[in-house]
């Protein structure tokens, strides 16, 4: 079985959410139970032996520094809040510059076109024993398998001539690409697979921008590189 090409690439085409909520709960928590406490001193002190007027006073001053981080930890929130509408504003009106765009994205669909080879990217976490390229139509049946046989880690190139396991020529349209390594002691090794296409259109779901990519929708997160479509030529 005759596989076009093989390259070893560098892995250069290899949301938590915030804890501000939880960090002004816990001071209201602390907060509210320092009140306590304080009432509860001073209702049970030695009337004969009260507080002095310089203890009263510093824990009337952590109380005063306990109003002030709370503070802190408020202006900070709805800063973080400010700065994620503000992010998520920019990425929305950057995504439509990406129409009429190659992209190479995280993703495992491919498109093969009516004439030519087609070349399947991967990164693999590690040197395998065994690398399989399984290489899927719309319909979900697997039309060609590439057996690799032993690579080393990293960004991987393959070129598949678009014939299925008869060498007949498959049709044009969108294939997907199931990459399957082990080593020695067949342990799976992980891999990443990537995707390019044209970008078509723009979608905008839960205020965030999912680019239309043939029949795939793709995250601006999952893009890792633009360029001019071939005619046009060149990496932006």
């Amino acid at each position: 079985m005759d596989i076009a090409s093989i390259t070893n690439e560098s892995a250069a085409w290899a949301s938590q959410a915030s804890g501000v909520d939880s960090i002004q709960n816990r001071a209201q928590l602390l907060k509210d139970d320092f009140l306590k406490l304080l009432v509860v001193q001073l209702q049970n002190q030695d009337p004969l032996n009260p507080a002095s007027n310089q203890e009263f006073a510093s824990q009337l001053a952590q109380f005063s520094s306990l109003e002030q981080l709370m503070g802190m930890n408020k202006a900070l929130g709805e800063n973080l809040e400010i700065n994620g509408f503000i992010a998520s504003s920019l990425n929305n009106s950057i995504a439509t510059t990406f129409i009429g765009k190659e992209v190479h994205a995280v993703g495992n669909q491919v498109h093969l076109s009516e004439e030519g080879d087609l070349e399947i990217r991967f990164n693999q976490e590690r040197a395998s024993a065994e690398t399989l390229v399984n290489i899927y139509n719309s319909a979900g049946t697997m039309v060609r398998s590439l057996d690799l046989g032993a690579m080393p880690g990293g960004g991987v190139g393959v070129g598949w001539d678009g014939k299925d396991e008869s060498g007949e020529r498959l049709p044009e349209g969108s294939y997907y690409v199931e990459v399957l390594a082990s080593d020695y002691d067949s342990n799976r090794i992980a891999t990443v697979t990537f995707m390019m296409g044209l970008v078509t259109g723009v979608r905008y779901f839960d205020n965030r921008a999912i680019l239309l990519v043939g029949e795939e929708e793709v995250a601006l997160e999952n893009i890792i590189e633009v360029v001019l479509p071939k005619e046009n030529g060149g990496l932006i």
